[in-house]
């Protein structure tokens, strides 16, 4: 049971590209918030001891899975070499354009018009720089996504109103 626990927490985290709230991890895995806190300071060690790749961000109310810090280096570049043969996927494709013509919007918004998790996909599009994210309000951890400019400038376009259709399709969606 210890592990099966720490194994769901960490399923979980790997597949949130967000910060996720340790009351949410209680809730779905119907355990005592001090037991979660409990699990997630040994997985964090876990991944200390073993010199993981991986690590846990830990805040009071917040955690996330992220790559340690002194990897940052190596990602970089490896990102950089990659986006520069790597083709958009149909899916990459739909979320940027939710994103240009019906922003901003959250990704529970983006979610809705595609009807799948997307949040993957929010964070390559965050990595190339082709979107923006910030939060909706300072008290909440939720967050909205628009364009970024060097994405309108790969466009050709100097406005959001400048895209095919902006002006029917920003509304129908």
């Amino acid at each position: 049971m210890e592990n099966e626990l720490k194994n769901k927490l960490e399923a979980i985290l790997f597949l949130e590209s967000e910060p996720v709230k340790i009351d949410e991890l209680v809730n779905s895995l119907s355990i005592e918030k001090q037991l979660c806190q409990k699990k997630l300071e040994s997985l964090k060690n876990n991944y200390e001891r073993n010199d993981s790749a991986l690590d846990l961000v830990i805040t009071k109310d917040e955690v996330q899975l992220v790559t340690r810090k002194k990897l940052s280096g190596f990602i970089e570049k490896y990102y950089k070499k990659k986006n520069k043969t790597e083709q958009f996927s149909p899916a990459m494709l739909e979320v940027l354009s939710i994103v240009l013509y019906k922003n901003p919007i959250g990704k529970a918004g983006i979610e809705k018009i595609r009807g799948v998790d997307c949040g993957l996909i929010l964070r390559r599009l965050l990595i190339k720089g082709l979107i923006e994210k910030k939060e909706k309000t300072k008290s909440s951890r939720v967050f909205i996504y628009k364009p970024s400019l060097r994405l309108l400038k790969n466009l050709g376009v100097s406005k959001l109103e400048d895209l095919p259709g902006y002006d029917k399709l920003s509304k129908e969606l």
